[in-house]
């Protein structure tokens, strides 16, 4: 009967920080620690037995003399020899007078195929055994994870909406099964838009302004109410219409309209601002003097001018801020009023004036930073601010203290110049050159 032994290039079979070996009768019994590969070389094959990952694994097979196993772990390797302790030898003596026959070559061929038929069920044994302690440790940490994913998503803040959605989404990527998982990934999907603040709405369009006038591209908007007036600065044209995107008529032409630097309205009346004064448009008679204030952004002397009107005339420009205010308007794009005057700058700083006093405005919660933004608008019905980033596609929507509320999304946003938004006729009117464009807030 042939014993077998074990032999090693470390004392004991056994190495540190990679496993160790031991043998019982013709078993042998391999301890492989975390992150340690195991092979075995049999013969002139040479099969991996078992990968150990976070965490140590043992596996045993039958021993076989000249097995050679190895154990590595990074530059660390263990080398295990089995080896006879004696070998006997057993001659057998068969006379046949035919020199071709070889009286051993079955006999060897029975014993090759019997070897390689064991190797082949020790080799399935090991990996079926690692596959199942593998997909059960598998489980096990997704399982973690999707808990973490859940308590995320219940939190409700965006940032741990966010990490939830990567988290579930890596799950489901990488074949973990769950009926919570599924659950979760419904959840998300149902509520992303409201948890984000971020919507991606339907553009419509809502008139087509060279219907009016043959080449007709607008690049201001002008309104306080539910009457708009739009204003091509480069033909010197302007059509009235209201937000339902009805009644649209021609209220000025060039004619009227030379030396127009800008537009304003109120109501339903409209006044130009001209080298050589400011004048009223009313769109029955086309000019009519409107008794309103006047307010006017000095970028140059950072200074809000009003000019009182009386009905008749206007009076000359007066210096609205309170005394002592200083302030910086060189970057102011857009102004809009609802009882305060809400100015945007270029860098994306939202500053509102009451009485001629800033109020200090902190925006807070936007998901990306507003830069370039292109136009700002509320009044004093309308509940939210709104401010057009048409570089990123978008319409933000801030809560007059300054709180973000919801933004949203749409290639089309991009080709707007200018906003006007009707809360009451539920729409967020959009002028893109020569026509006007709406989506529904939500």
């Amino acid at each position: 009967m042939t014993n077998l032994i074990l032999s090693s290039n470390f004392s004991g079979n056994k190495l540190q920080g990679v496993g160790e070996a031991t043998l019982q009768d013709e078993t042998i019994y391999i301890r492989a620690e975390s992150n340690t590969t195991v092979t075995l070389l049999r013969d002139v094959n040479k099969v991996v037995l078992l990968k150990a990952n976070i965490q140590e694994q043992i596996t045993n097979g039958q021993a076989k003399p000249e097995d050679v196993y190895t154990l590595e772990n990074g530059d660390q390797k263990l080398i295990i020899k089995v080896e006879s302790k004696e070998v006997h030898h057993e001659t057998n003596l068969f006379i046949n007078p035919d020199p071709i026959v070889d009286a051993t070559s079955t006999k060897r061929k029975t014993t090759l195929t019997v070897g390689v038929l064991i190797l082949t069920l020790l080799i399935v044994s090991v990996v079926f055994g690692v596959k199942q302690k593998n997909l059960k440790q598998f489980n096990t940490e997704s399982e973690i994870k999707l808990n973490t994913a859940i308590a995320d998503y219940e939190n409700k803040t965006r940032e741990s909406f966010v990490n939830a959605k990567e988290i579930a989404t890596k799950l489901k990527e990488d074949g973990y099964k769950n009926e919570k998982l599924d659950e979760l990934l419904k959840n998300i999907n149902e509520n992303e838009s409201e948890i984000l603040g971020e919507i991606k709405p339907e553009v419509k369009d809502l008139l087509d302004l060279t219907l009016q006038i043959n080449g007709f591209s607008g690049n201001k908007l002008a309104s306080t109410g539910e009457i708009m007036f739009v204003f091509d600065e480069s033909e010197k044209n302007i059509v009235q219409v209201d937000v339902n995107g009805k009644n649209a008529k021609i209220v000025a032409k060039k004619d009227d309209l030379k030396d127009t630097k800008q537009i304003a309205s109120y109501e339903d009346k409209l006044f130009l601002d001209k080298l050589d004064g400011v004048y009223e448009i009313d769109s029955n008679s086309l000019f009519y003097l409107y008794s309103a204030n006047i307010y006017m952004i000095d970028r140059g002397n950072s200074q809000i001018y009003r000019f009182s009107g009386n009905g008749k005339t206007f009076g000359d420009k007066t210096d609205w801020l309170a005394p002592g205010i200083e302030a910086d308007f060189s970057k102011v794009i857009d102004m809009t009023i609802d009882g305060s005057i809400w100015l945007l700058s270029s860098s994306g700083k939202v500053t509102k004036f009451t009485n001629g006093n800033p109020i200090n405005i902190q925006m807070t919660g936007i998901v990306s930073p507003l830069e370039n933004p292109t136009a700002i608008y509320t009044n004093e019905d309308n509940k939210y601010v709104y401010i057009l980033d048409k570089n990123e596609g978008r319409v933000v929507v801030l809560e007059k203290n300054g709180n973000f509320k919801v933004q949203y999304l749409n290639d089309e946003i991009k080709n707007a110049a200018d906003l006007v938004v009707s809360e009451k006729e539920g729409k967020i009117i959009l002028l893109a050159g020569s026509k006007l464009m709406y989506f529904e807030p939500k």
